[in-house]
């Protein structure tokens, strides 16, 4: 076993190409990593990775050992999921992986609810937007916002299901005779606004107010530096928010639900994909902007 986990190790330094990410991709210290590869490289004599001031490189012998560990990962990974399928009991871990958004403003009183329907069930909650890998069990459900279907992994069990909508919000406490004057606020990866955004004819003459995540979105709209777009769910919600008069609500993206083939068979994750299944159904007007 502890074999194996040195090579987890170096499987996550080779892809990441630093030992921080590495780290993080593990939830380990920095040092944690460095201690595990130099274990490797003593047990097989052998330097796997050269320092490069651009990160960890493989050697000529890193680069067998990649080769040989990502099918020693595929079929470790295959067993570990047909042993977890016979788990036919309501107890024991259940690892769900999600974006931050559908947990914090949706989903976590439904958590809640499943949690107590099932005590002996211990649950942990992956709130990320980067996608996790389910064939390692980094998690056995995800449930993502999907913009692109085409994007979905070929070997996981997909279920679509609500589609998602959002809108544009601003500050119950900005005036309307302010919005001449507005602010666009947006994450730093947006780019250009949509055209049925850029229709509204707001903040034309104003340089927008960049933000890294959509936390940081909805506070500096409760703020009132301005208005954003925002998922349905999230604007409506919020007490300090209002959609903008006139404008409209526009399709944004579809929740799926992904597992693996052999990991639904395992019956507390039957449970709980009948479970949340309904439960998102159940939030189809917040979804929509129909409330």
């Amino acid at each position: 076993m502890e074999n194996w986990d040195n090579i987890r190790f170096f499987l996550a330094v080779a892809r990441s190409g630093s030992v921080r990410g590495a780290a993080l991709a593990l939830r380990v210290t920095h040092s944690t990593v460095l201690r595990r590869i130099s274990q490797l490289e003593a047990q097989l004599g052998a330097r796997l990775f050269e320092k490069l001031p651009s990160g960890y490189a493989l050697t000529g012998a890193g680069e067998e050992i990649f080769e040989l560990s990502g099918t020693m990962e595929s079929i470790s990974s295959q067993l570990q999921s047909r042993v977890f399928a016979r788990d036919q009991s309501l107890s024991g871990s259940l690892r769900i992986a999600l974006p931050p958004s559908l947990a914090t403003d949706l989903l976590m009183p439904d958590l809640a609810d499943f949690t107590k329907l099932h005590p002996a069930i211990e649950m942990q909650v992956n709130t990320s937007y980067r996608a996790v890998n389910l064939t390692t069990r980094q998690a056995d459900v995800a449930i993502r916002l999907v913009y692109d279907q085409m994007s979905l992994p070929q070997h996981l069990i997909g279920s679509r299901l609500e589609d998602v909508y959002r809108g544009v919000y601003v500050a119950k406490s900005l005036l309307i005779c302010e919005y001449d004057d507005v602010r666009w606020i947006k994450k730093k990866e947006d780019g250009e606004l949509p055209s049925w955004a850029a229709a509204i004819q707001l903040g034309k003459n104003k340089p927008p107010v960049l933000v890294d995540e959509l936390s940081s979105q909805v506070a500096a709209a409760r703020a009132g530096l301005g208005v954003t777009i925002l998922p349905c769910f999230v604007g409506d919600s919020d007490p300090q928010l209002e959609r903008l008069w006139g404008s409209s609500v526009e399709y944004y993206g579809t929740i799926w639900l992904l597992t693996l083939d052999e990991t639904r068979k395992t019956k507390r994750i039957k449970e709980f994909i009948e479970f949340i299944k309904l439960r998102i159904k159940s939030h189809r007007a917040e979804l929509s902007g129909n409330i």
